[in-house]
């Protein structure tokens, strides 16, 4: 249900939003009169404590903003899940699924050796999974074979190699390092990992990408992944002072693994960020979600993937794929494979290949 062609017009985005304990539909854009014109036409108002219009949750309301908006924008409902024009209040809540909670030891054992945010609740989410398989036992007299039965019941799951790996990762540092048992874990199959060749997109299709219509926010975030190889966690967590225009450098503090490192900072990247904090001016972080608050890597996926779609390229690939294609590319330009192991933090020469 999309305007037409995008080409370089305007963008709405809509979300499903809780307004004084009423499900509204946020319409997000840049300030521009005319589009402001289009949402009070479509019966919006104005929010100070969400800083964005919006509108009541209904088909009839989401049919209104599309006509306000035709030929003035693009207007996209992706992040809108199917909801009915029923309020709330009157549609029974399903009954959250109780979920283990993980012991206090586990975490803060994590936390003394400075395990990163991202390990921290990856583990306990899936130590947590792991206790509500055998719920109604308890963790800390669970046997090897009750982790064989797990990891079986993973397998059957179809989860991912890496998964699994994780889940083998975070059971085993409960029972050898926060009970100090046996070394057990070791003696659990972990699956055999393929290597499947990286996706990555080639020069003209990253100029393209990167061309493609978005705000200059958007453009900035884009270049520094590709132009500097960055991980989508590395690239929020940067700060202003992060870029050493001088020399050319974009430090990277606590990277994956706690590393830190300095990695390439172009000059066209670094015009596509001096235009952004022009427009944006963040205040803390370089990049920043609604009301200063952390921008999310579910939201950065998702503008790759629209960039992605105006560049015209068909192909599944992922954010990550900027970060392979940035590895490539200076490969093919005969850079030394160690040096570029150094840009992306890799441990090794083997990740790297």
């Amino acid at each position: 249900m999309a305007d037409g062609n995008t080409g370089d017009r305007k963008e709405v985005r809509l979300a499903p939003l809780v307004h004084r304990k009423e499900r509204r539909i946020a319409l997000h854009f840049p300030y521009d009169s005319d589009l402001i014109a289009a949402a009070k036409a479509a019966g919006a108002r104005w929010s100070n404590t969400h800083k964005c219009w919006h509108v009541p949750n209904g088909r009839e309301q989401v049919a209104a903003v599309f006509n306000a908006f035709k030929g003035k924008a693009w207007v996209d409902y992706s992040g809108l899940k199917a909801e009915t024009n029923e309020p709330a209040a009157a549609r029974p809540k399903p009954a959250p699924k109780e979920r283990p909670t993980v012991p206090e030891a586990y975490v803060l054992k994590l936390e003394r050796l400075r395990y990163s945010p991202n390990t921290i609740r990856t583990y306990t989410s899936m130590l947590a999974d792991f206790m509500a398989f055998h719920a109604g036992r308890e963790l800390d007299q669970l046997k090897e074979e009750d982790i064989h039965a797990y990891m079986d019941h993973l397998v059957k799951r179809k989860v991912s190699a890496s998964h699994q790996n994780q889940a083998v990762n975070a059971i085993k540092f409960h029972f050898e390092k926060v009970l100090g048992s046996p070394r057990i874990v070791h003696r659990i199959d972990r699956p055999r990992k393929g290597k499947p060749l990286p996706k990555v997109l080639s020069e003209e299709e990253v100029k393209r990408l990167l061309n493609a219509p978005m705000n200059s926010k958007h453009r900035a975030m884009l270049m520094l992944v590709y132009s500097a190889g960055l991980r989508s966690g590395e690239l929020l967590a940067r700060r202003p002072d992060d870029l050493d225009r001088a020399r050319g450098l974009l430090r990277v503090q606590r990277g994956k693994g706690n590393k830190d490192r300095y990695t390439l900072l172009s000059q066209r990247a670094v015009e596509a960020v001096d235009t952004y904090l022009s427009e944006w001016k963040p205040k803390r972080m370089l990049f920043e979600g609604q009301d200063g608050g952390p921008y999310s890597a579910q939201s950065l996926r998702q503008v790759f993937l629209a960039a992605l779609g105006k560049a015209g390229i068909r192909r599944k690939l992922s954010l990550h794929s900027l970060r392979h294609s940035f590895a490539t590319h200076l490969l093919e330009r005969g850079t030394d494979i160690r040096y570029i192991q150094e840009l992306l933090g890799h441990a090794s020469t083997r990740t790297t290949e």
